[in-house]
């Protein structure tokens, strides 16, 4: 385009400037197409989060078909930068995460001499929101429930009690439940091993009451019965319609599983278990949750003042004396009973 032919010849000028300009590198430099490279690193990955990796993979694939390296301009990346953003359903620190990995792509493109420059050095980062942790409260899960409907309010209050991810939640095969013990088994997580999550007894009979297993190997399976559910799908189909029927503000798919950790925290569990809950390795993304239990640690703190002080005389209602007095008679009356045993004997 213009755009970018106006972007090349800038550059060209500005490495000119700098005694830097050298045309055989762009013969040389930026030839590669991104979807070889792009294999290639998929080829050598061995991070934990390759799973994830993989998917932003194929989604650069699709997204920038047939073009090679030289041809990733900020404006172009600016455009993809946009076009997820406006997806709705995707968090802005999603959106990080596909773009941070084909920076991350295109750096090792430049220190391998693939790529004279890398052009995310003119493309500015989504900002991420640092506003108050958004939950959803009993009165607006109760909205969301009715406005969902019946279908599928079940698989909605499922993930509040289990925190499963959306992603983690969909492809669920009945083969990974077990109802008897009372756990579910991820087989590929986010974390790249395998995890199990504890079914309270609401979770059970949530699943126990669903008719799924009679026709399809997925807990909750699309129209056809023969696959999963798509989470996109759902979440734009159902999902969002339901929170703007409900009138909700601020509200995707991952407010359940916040929901989850905020009542987890509002009853009082510690971070170690909150991390657990959410299989976390570490406390540090569960400590946003310390505020919400403000109640239990007020408890613990008049713990420090009442600490080596005597237990203080409450005063007696005329209903715990009527209650003592009771209980007394009801004793003396046994003891008249022992003894007149006794005397028989």
């Amino acid at each position: 385009t213009k755009t970018e032919a106006r972007e090349f010849y800038e550059d060209g000028k500005s490495a000119q400037r700098r005694g830097q300009f050298f045309p055989e590198n762009f013969q040389r430099r930026g030839s590669a197409f991104l979807a070889d490279v792009l294999d290639s690193r998929m080829a050598e990955n061995e991070n934990k989060t390759v799973k994830e990796d993989r998917r932003y993979a194929t989604f650069w694939k699709n997204r920038l078909p047939g073009i090679k390296l030289y041809g990733i301009s900020p404006t172009v990346l600016e455009q993809v930068k946009e076009e997820l953003l406006a997806k709705g359903g995707l968090a802005n620190q999603s959106v990080v995460h596909y773009l941070k990995f084909l920076r991350h792509v295109l750096n090792l493109a430049v220190k391998k001499g693939k790529l004279s420059r890398n052009p995310f050095a003119e493309v500015e980062m989504p900002k991420l929101s640092k506003g108050r942790l958004r939950f959803l409260n009993v009165s607006e899960e109760a909205d969301l429930l009715k406005a969902i409907g019946p279908r599928y309010a079940p698989w909605v209050r499922f993930a509040i009690l289990t925190g499963l991810r959306q992603g983690e939640q969909f492809p669920l095969k009945w083969t990974d439940v077990d109802l008897e013990q009372g756990f579910l088994t991820l087989p590929d997580t986010k974390a790249g091993e395998v995890q199990y999550v504890h079914l309270n007894e609401e979770a059970k009979g949530i699943l126990k009451a669903l008719t799924s297993w009679k026709d399809s190997r997925w807990v909750f399976p699309s129209q056809n019965r023969g696959s999963a559910m798509n989470p996109l799908n759902f979440y734009h189909r159902a999902f969002v319609p339901a929170v703007e029927k409900a009138e909700l503000e601020d509200v995707t798919w991952h407010t359940l599983r916040h929901t989850f950790a905020s009542r987890l925290a509002m009853s009082g569990a510690t971070e170690q278990d909150i991390a657990s809950c959410l299989r976390h390795s570490t406390t540090a993304l569960v400590k946003r949750y310390a505020h919400l239990s403000q109640t239990h640690l007020k408890g613990v703190m008049e713990k420090v003042s009442a600490f080596g002080q005597p237990v203080p005389n409450r005063p007696i209602s005329k209903e715990s004396v009527e209650k003592s007095e009771k209980i007394e008679g009801e004793k003396n009356e046994e003891r008249r009973e022992d003894l007149q045993t006794v005397d028989t004997a």
